[in-house]
């Protein structure tokens, strides 16, 4: 009978300085996203990030498959930072396990967090990951990411913007692609006022304070004549500025109006 005996070796000791200058090669890397994950009965905003930020220590280990393994660390997380609803990181690993790391296309990335409160415990390899979007990149793909990130944050508080105006009737949708336009034009791009301190400006500040400025439009379709206190008419003293200025009389848009709607309550009534 054959008998199997497992012997036990004494673990070789490598100096910390031998780990650290072995490290050399830093790879940046997506790591997360903000946004709701209820399988894990989480949910992220960007606040979230900003935290997981504040409290990261360096050092966090990088694994395979969130388990532990004799070749632990593989590598360690050096920085993270959030851009936009995106947490991004630089990851250091050794010259020769980097250059694997390139052969194999091994770059899908997950990441281990502890709930309360909220921080970063570790960053595994997997094959399948969480969020579709965590990778290793490479150094001149996270300018163009950054790039990108920014571009969609900028359209968010366009949208934002456009949204407001419109709440407060200082837009109207046929001029909302020109508003568009000029809220998300390039900081670089600037307006000079004669005698304002705080000149130049840039476009989409000028836009912003030249609609914050303007009286409300009118939408005559949702008006509720005699509802809103504008004398004869119900119309408010803007409505009659504008229809005035159109070369209406005020007093025959509002017979109109009542008219049609008196005919659509009629036609309404013999419906039934």
């Amino acid at each position: 009978m054959t008998e199997h005996v497992t012997l036990e070796a004494a673990p070789m000791a490598f100096s910390e300085k031998d780990t650290e200058e072995e490290r050399r090669s830093e790879r940046p890397a997506r790591l997360l996203e903000a946004g709701s994950y209820p399988d894990k009965g989480l949910t992220l905003t960007e606040d979230d990030l900003d935290g997981i930020v504040a409290r990261f220590a360096e050092g966090i280990p990088v694994k395979v498959e969130h388990r532990d393994s004799p070749l632990d660390p593989l590598g360690h997380v050096k920085r993270v930072w959030r851009e936009g609803t995106a947490l991004l990181g630089t990851l250091a690993f050794p010259d020769d396990l980097a250059a694997f790391l390139r052969r194999r296309g091994a770059a899908k990335l997950s990441v281990g967090l502890t709930r309360d409160p909220l921080a970063l415990t570790e960053v595994s390899l997997v094959l399948k990951p969480r969020v579709a979007s965590a990778t290793l990149m490479e150094q001149e793909d996270v300018s163009a990411e950054v790039a990108r990130l920014r571009a969609a944050l900028r359209d968010q508080a366009v949208s934002a913007d456009i949204a407001a105006f419109k709440a407060q009737g200082r837009l109207v949708p046929a001029s909302e692609d020109a508003a568009r336009a000029l809220l998300a034009a390039p900081e670089g791009a600037t307006v000079t006022l004669t005698d304002r301190p705080d000149s130049p400006l840039s476009v989409a500040e000028t836009f912003r304070r030249f609609l914050a400025a303007q009286p409300p439009v009118v939408t005559l379709g949702e008006v509720a004549l005699g509802a809103q206190g504008g004398g004869e008419t119900g119309f408010s003293q803007y409505e009659h500025m504008f229809l005035s200025s159109l070369g209406a009389d005020p007093a025959k848009v509002a017979a109109l109006i009542r008219a049609e709607r008196a005919g659509q309550t009629k036609g309404e009534t013999h419906a039934h």
